[in-house]
C-alpha cells in the first residue's frame, strides 16, 4: 500500500505534482498502447485528464515562479515506467490503482490546505481529478459497466 507524502510547504507539493502529470500524461498514454477496448479507452481518459490538469496548475507554477525539470525528460520518464508495466494484466493493474491512488488524494489535500486561498479555485482540480480515478479504479474492479462514468464526468466538468 502506498503511504501518502507530506511536504514542506505548498511549493514543493506543487512542483511534485506539477511533474508527475507531465509524466503521467505520457505513462498512461504510452500504457494505453498495449491495451485494447475499454482499458484502452480508459487509459486514454487518465492521459488526458492528466494533460486538463498540467494545464490548469500550470498558471500557480508559473505564478510562483517556480522551476520544473525538462518536460521531455518528465515524458521520457512517463512512458519509460509504462514500457516497464508492458505486459501486466488489467485485472492487476487497476487494482493497483484502486489501493495507491488514495494516497494521492490525501497529498493533493494537504497541498491544497498549505496552498493560498488566491490559488485554492485552480489547485482543486489536483484532488478532483485523482478522486475522479480512484472511483473509476473501483468501479472497474468491481465489473461496472459505467467504470468510465467518473472520467468523463471530470472531463466534461473542467473542460473549457
Amino acid at each position: 500500500m502506498l503511504t501518502p507524502r507530506h511536504f514542506a510547504d505548498f511549493r514543493e507539493g506543487l512542483v511534485a505534482s506539477y511533474e508527475e502529470k507531465i509524466s503521467g500524461e505520457a505513462y498512461f498514454s504510452a500504457l494505453a498502447k498495449h491495451y485494447e477496448g475499454r482499458a484502452q479507452e480508459a487509459l486514454r481518459l487518465l492521459s488526458h485528464m492528466e494533460a486538463m490538469t498540467a494545464a490548469t496548475i500550470f498558471p500557480v507554477v508559473a505564478r510562483h515562479g517556480l522551476k520544473i525539470a525538462d518536460v521531455l525528460i518528465l515524458q521520457s520518464e512517463g512512458r519509460r515506467e509504462a514500457e516497464g508495466r508492458r505486459g501486466t494484466g488489467w485485472n492487476e493493474l487497476v487494482t493497483q490503482m484502486a489501493e495507491e491512488f488514495p494516497a494521492y488524494v490525501s497529498e493533493f489535500e494537504e497541498i491544497l490546505a498549505m496552498a493560498p486561498v488566491a490559488d485554492a479555485r485552480e489547485l482543486g482540480i489536483l484532488v478532483d481529478h485523482e478522486a475522479a480515478a480512484v472511483e473509476f479504479a473501483r468501479l472497474d474492479r468491481a465489473g461496472n459497466a459505467k467504470s468510465h462514468a467518473p472520467l468523463h464526468a471530470f472531463i466534461a466538468r473542467y473542460s473549457i
